[in-house]
């Protein structure tokens, strides 16, 4: 299926629940009219076949824009804490 990734980090929804690698893209929770996923340390080491599910999306990151000071202030208030 692809070569072993490791996992570098946790995803989180807004309201504090895990968002398992194997959802799909609708699976991320909308947060003012975006999709929105904390990342969070790993709770452990974990591995898995680093193959493609989507194989018609594409994969390479794009920077939009960057957040000002006081956007990035205000998007914790929006988010509750890990559970």
């Amino acid at each position: 299926m692809g070569r072993p990734a490791t996992g570098s980090f946790n995803l989180v929804a807004p309201g504090g629940e895990w968002v398992r690698n194997e959802g799909t893209p609708t699976g991320i929770p909308v947060v003012d009219g975006v999709r929105l996923l904390l990342l969070d340390p790993p709770p452990c080491e974990r591995g898995w076949p680093a193959g493609r599910f989507f194989p018609g999306m594409r994969g390479d990151p794009v920077l939009e824009r960057v957040l000002g000071a006081e956007e990035t202030r205000q998007w914790p208030a929006r988010c509750a804490p890990a559970k």
